[in-house]
């Protein structure tokens, strides 16, 4: 039995999984957006300091919209604060969660220290969210 490999030009060519939502957000059908960011982080299987970073990140949203305001954005300093992590914890952790769609920032050139960041649920996991909210 013969098996291929594929080429970087198959990968390429592979259509690519939306990490983002898969359509916006409505706390009416879905729920509070933070309550299901809360369920996707904690029945994710991430480390524990990347879920911490990720619930502190939580703590400072609004619980309908999940927005994190300008003026209660805890930025890296803030998230080492209150996390009580080192700086390359929070670092590794904050890049996590940006690999996999939890969190997101204006631009990848912006350092951690100056970026104010976006909680986001990865397609996938909303897509299951959205399917046990519906059946509760």
């Amino acid at each position: 039995m013969s098996t291929t490999i594929p080429t970087p030009a198959d990968v390429f060519r592979r259509q690519a999984h939306p990490l983002i939502a898969p359509g916006p957000h409505d706390p009416a059908a879905d729920g509070p957006f933070r309550a299901l960011y809360e369920r996707g982080i904690t029945g994710s299987r991430m480390i524990r300091n990347t879920k911490l970073v990720a619930l502190t990140l939580a703590s400072h949203a609004d619980w309908a919209t999940g927005r994190i305001p300008q003026d209660v954005q805890p930025y890296l300093a803030g998230l080492v604060q209150e996390t009580a992590l080192t700086t390359g914890q929070v670092v590794v952790s904050l890049q996590i969660l940006e690999d996999r769609g939890w969190i997101s920032r204006p631009s990848r050139r912006v350092r951690w220290d100056d970026a104010p960041i976006g909680l986001t649920i990865p397609a996938p996991i909303l897509r299951r969210l959205r399917k046990a909210h519906r059946q509760d």
